[in-house]
């Protein structure tokens, strides 16, 4: 069946990208993130199935439905892409000449975006370089998106928000300007469809060459070239069928919903099969667990709150054979983009590791703690640990066979998150302190600026750790010490010891305790702390 499309379907589709805007307008950023935790849980050896079926569920469908109807993602749906659009549309009606981009560069920049996708993937996930989540310009649509304004008020003003104006002012005289050129999803996208079902056919017979289509081609494709748009930079606009006024351009969804059919087809039978294999010796097998011998907790299904940032999470914790099987999070209220990030590694860690004693996600803290105490909570565990996690109480220190609490609905009050304790220094006059702490491979120097009673500058003096960790842990762990007023941070998973010795360095240098587990961890020997001739201001 062959169906012409006019301009309808253009009304139809804003409408589309309205709602879309509306309802989701973080799809972008939600889609891109769960991308990176599954490369990143692929990379650190911490990938399961029931961590990160949300995310495995969002980029199934997404990649899925690219491959076969082409990029509807990014001419419908992406709410970044609507708004340069609007951009483009509303610079078109205030100056209707625009200079064309030669196609020759146009070519050129198109290679762009692989590049940013290249970056991302191996220097971000893989590698796990520090990155300041504010030079994010996609995290920092997110925030603006969000509807919180005290998020939103927080993303103005950071290099990620110069960026993304950049995006929008290169929207007004290019049309699409990130989609062409430096968008990643976009990248992939382009590689996924280039052999899609759903295409755009032109008769060449009827055609007249008058280039219509290709003027108003959102994303510049040089349609009169072939007979098909097979081209995988085709976001399905269908603005060339709508100004070719001898209609000569159509498209036959047949195809398509045929793909669209065998992939649910596909899909049910696959599911099917998972069903056959029963849940607790599937997660028993994925996270390499004994399932001949017995675990050391009680079998049941228990249900914990803990506190983030902006509420509380409530996690279900299953265990069989006395095993954690499963964690599934009920609700939540902290930001998506955030909460899912430390979600997607610390589900997979505490299944791994049968225990909530793990690292917090560097630059997902409180959403990560909230999870952790949420899991202990349904555990019953009753104390923490410094670095946050949870443990057992000391009347079952070494004992294997304890057993979760009796109650399945625990109070959130009977395991509270910790707030960082607020330095008082405002007895400290004010100067520039020095200060040393024990790091992993020596001794981590620091000099403290104290002015009105409060931290405002942290320089490293020197230090001796390996630079890759070192520097993941400076980057962080120094921002959140000045923000919180306080050495009660948690440390940057990967980095542990580096952070460790960044705090112990600065609260030695201002002499308050810190108890270093460095100390007593590290092969280069006891550390004492304390240290008061460091302690000298210099104004």
């Amino acid at each position: 069946m062959k169906t012409n499309h006019g301009s309808a379907i253009q009304i139809l589709r804003h409408l589309v990208q309205l709602i879309a805007f509306l309802l989701f307008p973080e799809l972008f950023v939600t889609a891109l993130h769960a991308l990176g935790n599954v490369v990143t849980a692929l990379t650190n050896g911490t990938f399961s199935l029931n961590t990160l079926s949300a995310q495995l569920i969002t980029i199934a469908a997404i990649f899925l439905m690219t491959a076969i109807w082409g990029r509807i993602f990014c001419g419908y749906l992406c709410s970044f892409g609507a708004l340069q659009e609007l951009f483009f549309w509303i610079s078109k009606k205030l100056f209707p000449k625009k200079a064309a981009i030669p196609a020759w560069l146009d070519h050129i920049l198109q290679y762009f975006k692989y590049l940013v996708l290249v970056f991302i993937v191996v220097a971000l996930w893989i590698l796990a370089l520090p990155m300041d989540a504010s030079l994010n310009p996609w995290g920092i649509f997110g925030m603006l998106t969000s509807g919180n304004p005290s998020v939103m008020a927080a993303a103005v003003g950071t290099w990620g928000f110069v960026l993304l104006l950049a995006f929008a002012i290169g929207s007004l005289f290019v049309e699409r300007f990130f989609c062409r050129y430096f968008c990643p999803l976009g990248a992939l996208f382009t590689i996924i469809s280039g052999k899609r079902c759903y295409k755009i056919r032109r008769d060449e017979s009827a055609c007249t060459h008058c280039g219509h289509c290709e003027r108003t081609c959102s994303m510049g494709i040089p349609i009169l070239k072939k007979g098909d748009v097979s081209s995988g930079a085709c976001i399905n606009c269908m603005q060339c069928l709508t100004t070719c006024p001898k209609k000569c351009l159509s498209a036959n969804p047949a195809p398509a919903v045929a793909g669209t059919a065998a992939a649910i087809m596909t899909c049910g039978l696959v599911q099917i099969g998972t069903l056959t294999v029963p849940k607790e010796s599937a997660a028993l097998s994925a996270y390499g667990l004994d399932q001949t011998g017995q675990g050391s907790y009680t079998d049941g299904v228990y249900t914990g709150v803990g506190t983030g940032f902006r509420g509380d999470t409530e996690v279900q914790v299953t265990v069989a054979q006395g095993y954690i099987t499963d964690i599934t999070v009920l609700s939540y209220e902290d930001d998506p983009e955030f909460f899912q990030k430390a979600q997607s590694s610390i589900l997979g860690q505490i299944l791994s590791q049968q225990s909530t004693d793990v690292p917090t996600v560097s630059g997902a803290t409180y959403s990560s703690r909230s999870i952790l105490h949420a899991v202990a909570n349904a555990l019953g565990l009753e104390a923490q640990s410094e670095s946050g996690s949870a443990v057992l109480p000391d009347d079952q220190q070494g004992e294997p066979n304890w057993a979760p609490s009796t109650d399945p609905n625990p109070s959130s009050t009977d395991f509270a998150e910790n707030t960082p304790s607020t330095l008082d220094l405002s007895s400290l006059a004010d100067g520039t302190y020095q200060g040393s702490g024990q790091g992993f491979r020596g001794t981590t120097s620091v000099s403290v600026t104290v002015e009105n009673g409060k931290i405002t500058d942290i320089t490293i003096v020197s230090y001796q750790d390996d630079a890759q960790f070192f520097s993941r842990a400076q980057n962080t762990i120094i921002q959140e010490i000045i923000n919180t007023q306080s050495v009660d941070v948690s440390c940057v998973s990967g980095a542990t010891f580096s952070s460790n010795g960044i705090l112990e360095a600065v609260a030695n240098a201002l002499n308050v305790s810190f108890d270093n587990p460095n100390a007593s961890s590290s092969n280069q020997g006891g550390h004492t702390g304390g240290h008061d001739n460091f302690r000298k201001p210099r104004h």
